[in-house]
């Protein structure tokens, strides 16, 4: 089913200025993740996930508002897209004065880069490849998690994505090991969404002790210093790390 979300956000308030869009995917082939609450907003029509696309491309502004990034996301992967709505965000693209796109995927998807790649670059549009990760301890993601990256290490990752998501604030994640992921992440990574644990039915549950500890850490106010770190919190009281299917 296609579920009633918030679909488009401008995000002004990091060092990247961009325009997020939420997409309707055909349906997310891993669907494993523990940690997803929304990988069936989906459909198995092309027309159906077009008709929700279109009207959600549609709000992208661009140029309008001074924005040349488009960050897009779906319920799935980027290769889980239509194709048709692909041409929608190209053409997008085009339109709004768009220079870079953003696209999201796991990595068993890693091969088909390249061809999004030519897609884009052909209209003269760069872009970035963006990874979920989550944690580099293979106990915790794999075990946990059910990410699907068995023996997977940084080095590989990096070698098809710029920028990766971490998570932090289930039961059972420490502080050392979410230094441990930033760090990794900051070393083979141009840039990092870092999302605060959200618990969903059936998942981990969400640890609130530690993450007031992570909100009050000097840490915390050195990623908030760090232009290449992004935090994301769909529970924070204030919604200060806005959340674009937070409704």
């Amino acid at each position: 089913m296609i579920y009633d979300l918030i679909r488009y956000q401008f995000d002004d308030k990091t060092s990247l200025k961009r325009e997020n869009v939420l997409l309707v995917s055909l349906g997310c082939s891993w669907g494993k993740c523990a940690f997803c609450d929304y990988q069936d907003d989906k459909s198995s029509s092309v027309l159906a996930c077009d008709a929700v696309n279109k009207k959600v491309l549609a709000q992208v502004r661009g140029k309008e508002i001074g924005c040349t990034c488009l960050d897009v996301t779906c319920s799935a992967s980027y290769t889980e897209l239509p194709f048709s709505t692909m041409n929608y965000i190209r053409n997008t693209c085009v339109e709004k004065g768009i220079k870079t796109v953003i696209l999201e995927g796991h990595y068993i998807y890693r091969d088909c880069n390249p061809f999004y790649v030519d897609f884009f670059e052909s209209r003269g549009i760069d872009v970035l490849f963006r990874c979920g990760v989550e944690t580099f301890d293979e106990n915790i993601r794999e075990k946990i998690l059910n990410k699907g990256l068995p023996n997977v290490t940084p080095q590989q990752i990096a070698e098809h994505y710029q920028w990766i998501n971490l998570m932090f604030g289930m039961e059972g994640q420490t502080f050392s090991q979410l230094k441990a992921d930033l760090e990794i992440g900051s070393k083979f990574f141009k840039r990092i969404n870092l999302s605060i644990y959200t618990t969903v039915p059936g998942g981990p549950a969400r640890d609130e002790a530690a993450i007031k500890d992570f909100y009050s850490s000097e840490l915390y106010k050195e990623l908030l210093a760090n232009p290449n770190i992004d935090i994301f919190d769909e529970w924070d009281e204030e919604n200060t790390h806005n959340v674009g299917h937070d409704k």
